[in-house]
């Protein structure tokens, strides 16, 4: 009986630190995709100038820190936090990782395509050759005709012909070319048209967003951001005794926890 209540004591304590474990592992993978996603905010918002659209994304930007502080606290109650720590560099090693395959994939591709343009130019350089060699011959046998003696009409005429023929597929060849042209133009100028109208309409999203979160401030409070706002409140400081580093002087969570 004894060894059966230790057996099952055993089990619950494997399935215990298993599901602690996955838990651990889930909210690291978590924490390293939010601060991904907070980094890539700042970067943007580096490129912003001083103004409202740069308040806007440092606002959804405090969100981002206070999710990664909530997950530290909650990895702290649980005694997890170094599994969790773990996890985020893992995830975030993952994730380098992946980009650098990715960058190494592009620029393979790249080479490539290069390749095939080199080939490409490579074969119309021997066609122009060819086209080339066939007038030469054909001056030549005008040149031979005319110093035989032979009378205008017949070989004359058969040159000219040549010389006609060799100019319309010298024409059509340059038409053809022209039409390939215009069709690659048109596709880049789509292709751009719509990375544009896509870029527009993240910004939009994520101003309408931001806007909606922030909402407007004629109080004569402080201007700070929602999070900055509940974290002073946490700690019991006066946001009017902190000077923000935000556009304009707007109070972010960094300011008020001195990080």
């Amino acid at each position: 009986m004894t060894q059966g209540l230790n057996l099952q004591q055993q089990i619950q304590q494997l399935s215990q630190q298993s599901a602690q474990d996955f838990y651990a592992q889930s909210i690291g993978s978590l924490k390293s995709q939010i601060q991904n996603y907070r980094e890539q905010l700042e970067q943007y918002t580096q490129q912003l100038p001083e103004g409202e659209a740069k308040a806007q994304i440092e606002e959804m930007t405090d969100y981002y820190y206070e999710l990664e502080g909530s997950i530290d606290q909650v990895a702290q109650d649980q005694g997890i936090q170094d599994q969790v720590n773990e996890a985020a560099q893992s995830t975030q090693q993952k994730i380098t990782d992946f980009a650098q395959g990715a960058a190494q994939q592009a620029q393979d591709t790249a080479g490539q395509v290069a390749d095939q343009a080199q080939q490409v130019a490579g074969q119309a350089t021997d066609q122009a050759g060819q086209a080339v060699g066939q007038a030469q011959d054909t001056v030549g046998g005008l040149t031979g005709g005319l110093g035989g003696g032979q009378q205008q009409g017949g070989p004359l005429g058969g040159v000219t012909d040549q010389v006609g023929q060799v100019a319309q597929g010298v024409q059509d060849t340059a038409g053809q070319a022209s039409d390939q042209a215009q069709q690659v133009a048109g596709q880049a100028q789509d292709a751009a048209g719509g990375v544009t109208q896509q870029a527009q309409d993240t910004a939009g999203q994520a101003a309408g967003q931001a806007q909606q979160a922030a909402g407007s401030d004629g109080s004569g409070e402080p201007r700070a951001t929602n999070a900055a706002r509940r974290r002073a409140e946490q700690l019991g400081i006066d946001l009017s005794t902190i000077q923000g580093s935000g556009s304009g002087g707007l109070i972010t969570i960094r300011d008020v926890t001195g990080s």
